[in-house]
């Protein structure tokens, strides 16, 4: 008997990437036949990600309307139905049981094309606060899968179902160890996503040689992205802080064990693995994030008591600083957000999304996983 066979559409960010990659994997504990064909922006993260999982991935050219000028909003119509042509022609030839949506420009023209082939339509919504690709496409799928129930408001109500985020399997198992904060120094992590974020580097990088300079005991874990590697490597070497800098971290279970802190942006994934985590975090949101929703994901968290938020117009070394050694200073109140950080996760996402997509084929047969 053959597999099922799915078509994932997912734009080439880790945030729209590893979801995506997690449902796959969990629809072959199901399913080991499945076989699936990824369809994304063309970037090098794609490769990197899908190629070691064994995935079979190809690329559509697709932008965005928001913010565009008449005449980009034009070009970015035209590529879209060329994409939705592509598109329509792939599902032709793999002939999917269903089309997934993780979120991205290229999910829309393998939405509209899933619509145009009556091939049942999938989408998954990440953020507490939808983008307009994913309102429209909610109209078309079968099926709307979201990570937070803020966002459920934005869809049909007989479509949807709250599943939360999924995240990596070795980042699921971090939950529930209890992290003490009687120690130091104090391991500070920092990473602004899969490809980095200069605004964030900017500000981090010298409020840390701050702290460092002032006598607070740190350490810290950096993730820059490839374009400030070189200098943010360069100051933490000159003045001796202990410091582990890279470009882009494969091992993100491992960054999160190891560190006691988190400064970040608050992506719907970044969210999760935080609070799978049980990590405390300083939240920088991008400003530039459709509708803010970014912001609206930090005030999750904040709100709950796992996180500051410290906005992107007020950043600066200085400012950063003074929150920071607040918080290293106040142990007592790491370890209590540490605790509500681990209260807001939301664990099995990725199973609860496969045995949904199966159930909508009528393929949810299989035993529990173990």
């Amino acid at each position: 008997m053959s597999g099922l066979r799915v078509i994932v559409a997912a734009g080439g960010t880790g945030g729209h990437l590893y979801p995506a990659i997690s449902l796959a994997q969990a629809i072959k504990q199901f399913d080991p036949q499945a076989d699936f064909l990824f369809i994304g922006a063309g970037r090098p993260l794609e490769a990197a990600l899908l190629e070691p999982a064994g995935f079979k991935s190809v690329a559509l050219k697709s932008s965005g309307l928001k913010g565009v000028r008449p005449a980009g909003q034009i070009k970015a119509l035209w590529q879209c139905l060329c994409s939705t042509g592509q598109a329509a022609r792939l599902i032709k030839k793999f002939h999917p049981n269903f089309c997934f949506g993780a979120g991205g420009y290229v999910t829309v023209p393998v939405g509209l094309a899933a619509a145009l082939t009556g091939t049942p339509l999938v989408i998954h919504e990440q953020n507490s606060k939808p983008g307009l690709s994913n309102r429209v496409l909610g109209r078309l799928a079968k099926l709307v899968l979201l990570g937070y129930e803020e966002a459920a408001s934005s869809f049909p109500a007989g479509k949807i179902l709250v599943t939360g985020n999924p995240v990596r399997p070795e980042i699921a198992e971090l939950h529930g160890r209890k992290r003490e904060y009687d120690h130091s120094p104090l391991t500070i992590g920092v990473t602004g996503g899969s490809q980095g974020a200069a605004k964030l580097n900017k500000a981090v990088a010298p409020a840390l040689v701050n702290l460092y300079q002032s006598g607070l005991p740190i350490r810290v874990i950096h993730q820059t992205g490839e374009a400030d590697f070189n200098w943010v490597s360069e100051l933490y070497h000159k003045i001796g802080l202990s410091a582990e800098v890279s470009s882009f971290i494969q091992d993100m279970a491992d960054f999160y064990e190891r560190s006691d802190l988190i400064i970040s942006r608050a992506g719907a994934l970044t969210s999760a693995e935080l609070t799978a985590a049980g990590r405390p975090a300083v939240l920088v949101p991008l400003p530039t994030a459709a509708d803010d929703h970014q912001t609206i994901n930090a005030r999750h968290l904040e709100s709950a008591g796992a996180a500051l938020i410290q906005p992107q117009k007020y950043l600066g070394p200085e400012t950063l600083a003074a929150a920071l050694r607040c918080l290293i200073n106040d142990r007592d109140r790491l370890k209590a957000m540490s605790e509500a950080s681990g209260r807001l996760a939301r664990l099995g996402a990725d199973e609860t999304m496969a045995r949904a997509c199966l159930k909508l084929i009528d393929r949810a047969t299989a035993p529990e996983r173990g």
